[in-house]
């Protein structure tokens, strides 16, 4: 599959675009800057306020793991479930805000889309495409394989673990080397007009894309009601 790049600057254009040019089963990113954006995991965004500090990239990384290994620790008194593997609970991690050397995709690129919009920016966002030529990592062999020994980009698609998981149709890629941006893989990027930002969220959320949806918790559904009543009327 070649590399695509086109501008949208409305969601049936989006959607034509995306119908025409990516396979079923892509994933699909949504990003805020277009222009300034790296496809790059939490985790390796604090390279450079390591080394600013003196200390090193393996630095960074030992952190990495030593702060997972607290994170799995204490967060075992939480989970009900004590046969999740590494990866679901490194899945988890991400999920509630640590920094991890994982990357969000969904395979729906409406989620994406909506990714790309639902905050103000003064740039262009933009939604990237992952191929589906990707290596996965299989249920079987999340029981055996330690996350943080993998050799290669791969993805992971984890069971719905939580309820926004579920709703996004999330899947991750995970990255042996998370202070390198990803470049491989990617067949398309598909950039958004910051002038067409609020009509195309105005758009999704009348198509059922939206903060209740993709957000199925109180703090959703008061993001979204704020959203609808007031903040829809800024701009």
């Amino acid at each position: 599959m070649s590399h695509i790049e086109e501008t949208v600057d409305t969601v049936e254009r989006y959607i034509t675009l995306v119908k025409a040019n990516f396979e079923y089963g892509c994933h699909y990113r949504g990003v805020r800057d277009a222009g300034g954006h790296q496809l790059l995991p939490s985790v390796g965004r604090y390279l450079s306020l390591f080394v600013n500090a003196g200390k090193s990239k393996q630095d960074l990384l030992n952190d990495e793991q030593k702060a997972f290994k607290i994170f799995y620790t204490e967060g075992v008194l939480h989970e009900p479930d004590a046969s999740r593997n590494y990866w679901q609970w490194l899945v988890l991690a991400q999920h509630h805000g640590m920094a991890t050397r994982l990357l969000d995709w969904t395979y729906s690129p409406l989620v994406a889309l909506f990714f790309a919009v639902w905050k103000p920016a003064d740039t262009d966002s933009c939604v990237y495409v992952l191929g589906r030529h990707i290596r996965y990592i299989s249920t079987k062999e999340a029981e055996n394989i330690d996350p943080f020994k993998i050799k290669e980009v791969c993805a992971y698609l984890p069971p719905h673990m939580t309820p926004r998981l579920r709703a996004q149709s999330g899947v991750f890629t995970i990255h042996p080397d998370p202070t390198t941006p990803l470049t491989d893989y990617i067949v398309g990027k598909i950039r958004v007009r910051k002038e067409a930002r609020q009509k195309i969220k105005l758009c999704l959320n009348h198509l059922g894309i939206h903060e209740k949806i993709l957000f199925p918790d109180r703090d959703g559904l008061g993001r979204w009601v704020r959203w609808m009543k007031f903040d829809s009327m800024l701009h």
